[in-house]
């Protein structure tokens, strides 16, 4: 597909990739030096409320006063920052055309600008080894792996049968399963019908508690095990929950741990990679709000 000079230089994206690169480059070497004086942005009263009533969809008027009046310095300074972005933003977006043609004006004009930063944002990104396990350092607990347990159960109901009479039906299984070797599988035959599942496979503490409660959770992952062949032939219990008493048979139990770089590489460069390109978007979307002279004007009531 054949394109002409002049067709490539009028492609808008064309014009961004270049503005965009210079931001980078310009805010690195020259700082606040870089900036039109003559590019003001007014913060008043009256814009703030409309651009809050615009983010929350208000429409009591006497009641977004209210709250707009009853805003902490930290929250209000908070909108002050997210009007001035949004106005810095339109500007820009205004002065690429990228506004041309789209009935939502402004909303669709920054949405545009973003996209195509986001597109050069990722284009210039470039995660290093170092980069990779200085992320990975800094965010390890975000890998931890939980422990697990993979298990079945067979369960007697203290609702229809009684609490010592389901406790006693429980024990007597016991002895029934393990003398006659009731596999993993066969366990589905015996005992009453539980209100959640009979099997469970490579659940966490938290899963295992909000079906059987903490006590029985704490008690299954505190089982003794190696994953030998012996160990996971053999029935234990009773353990009591909130519905009763289970025998349990535990295939698999893991330990939680923290994994090596090397086993979550792809996991933690794609995260590291999402997080440089977060900062360069921030960073350009400073540089552009730093061409801008801001004067905040009175906004008390």
């Amino acid at each position: 597909m054949k394109i002409t000079v002049k067709r490539f230089l009028k492609e808008p994206l064309i014009y961004f990739l270049l503005i965009g690169g210079g931001f980078f480059i310009a805010f690195d070497y020259y700082g606040p030096s870089f900036v039109d004086e003559q590019q003001t942005i007014v913060v008043d009263r009256t814009s703030l409320l409309r651009f809050m009533q615009q983010k929350t969809k208000a429409v009591d008027q006497a009641k977004l006063i209210r709250s707009f009046d009853g805003l902490s310095i930290d929250k209000r300074q908070t909108l002050i920052d997210a009007y001035v972005r949004e106005q810095a933003l339109y500007r820009e977006s205004k002065a690429l055309g990228l506004d041309k043609g789209d009935p939502i004006i402004k909303a669709r004009a920054i949405q545009n600008l973003e996209f195509i930063t986001q597109d050069y944002s990722e284009a210039v990104t470039r995660v290093t080894d170092k980069q990779l396990e200085s992320y990975f350092a800094e965010n390890k607990e975000s890998y931890y792996v939980e422990p697990f347990v993979t298990f079945t159960h067979v369960f007697f109901d203290r609702g229809s049968n009684g609490n010592d009479s389901a406790k006693n039906l429980a024990e007597k299984k016991l002895t029934e399963l393990n003398n006659n070797k009731v596999s993993f599988s066969e366990g589905i035959g015996h005992g009453n019908r539980f209100p959640y599942h009979v099997n469970y496979v490579e659940r966490t503490p938290d899963f295992v508690a909000s079906h059987f409660g903490k006590s029985m959770a704490d008690k299954v992952f505190a089982l003794p095990f190696s994953n030998t062949s012996t160990d996971t032939q053999t029935w234990q219990g009773p353990f009591e929950s909130p519905y009763g008493y289970h025998l349990v048979m535990l295939s698999r139990r893991e330990e939680g741990r923290t994994p090596a770089l090397v086993d979550v590489a792809g996991q933690v460069f794609q995260d590291a990679q999402r997080e440089q390109i977060r900062e360069n978007l921030e960073k350009t979307y400073q540089g552009i709000i730093d061409t801008y002279s801001v004067i905040i004007e009175d906004i008390n009531g």
